[in-house]
């Protein structure tokens, strides 16, 4: 990452002085209702009780979304106290990673130009300013995503089989975090730039059953909570 912040012009380096303020600031601001304060709730029953793999709401099962958010942002309330710096930590260290995935994804195909600038242009989305202070589930389902597009690349064009790996990994905590969508966000548009060039060995390869291994092991105890 250090190549990004090489030769930065004045302007770009006052642009990313403002983002991170806005991303910090963020992090203290009061926690926003319905589903933040909802999903707050259950981070400090969760950090109270260290029910982990049973994800409880005022004691009673709570079934409507994966728990990685939730994992997390107990672990972080532990950690930093029931503040909403705690809370929001994890997702926005997450989406610091997505912007880090962006740089490296882009400079796959394209001049270290194009790769700043695509970085600039999505940490100053309106989405990215807003999800660092209205903390969900998208932040994680969008820096999952964002990151195991480019290791899913990053294999593909370099043939490293930890990339596989992790792109799998990250797939798995994507679907932690929001559900089946993120295994869809991911793999149809890997599939498609894959069919696209013709790489029907990639497309066909049994390596996807590696990929599919490791993902059943990311969603055991999600699955083993759900089950007890």
């Amino acid at each position: 990452m250090t190549s990004f912040f090489k030769n930065l012009s004045n302007l770009e380096k006052g642009i990313i002085i403002l983002i991170l303020i806005i991303y910090i600031n963020n992090l203290f601001i009061d926690i926003m209702n319905i589903d933040a304060a909802q999903y707050a709730s259950i981070s400090f029953e969760m950090a109270l009780t260290n029910s982990y793999l049973e994800v409880k709401e005022f004691g009673n099962d709570y079934l409507d979304k994966p728990p990685l958010l939730f994992w997390l942002s107990s672990l972080s309330i532990k950690l930093f106290g029931a503040t909403n710096f705690a809370y929001k930590l994890p997702s926005f260290l997450f989406l610091l990673a997505s912007l880090y995935a962006v740089y490296k994804f882009t400079l796959l195909y394209y001049s270290e130009k194009i790769a700043k600038n695509a970085v600039l242009i999505l940490a100053t989305t309106q989405a990215y300013f807003l999800i660092t202070n209205d903390v969900r589930t998208d932040s994680l389902l969008t820096s999952c995503t964002i990151i195991s597009i480019w290791l899913f690349s990053e294999y593909f064009k370099n043939r490293k089989l930890k990339n596989f790996i992790w792109g799998s990994v990250f797939v798995g905590l994507g679907m932690l975090a929001k559900g089946p969508i993120a295994a869809i966000a991911v793999l149809l548009p890997i599939g498609i730039n894959l069919m696209y060039q013709q790489k029907w060995r990639d497309v066909l390869n049994l390596r996807w059953f590696l990929s599919l291994l490791i993902i059943c092991i990311v969603l055991f105890p999600m699955s083993y909570g759900l089950y007890t």
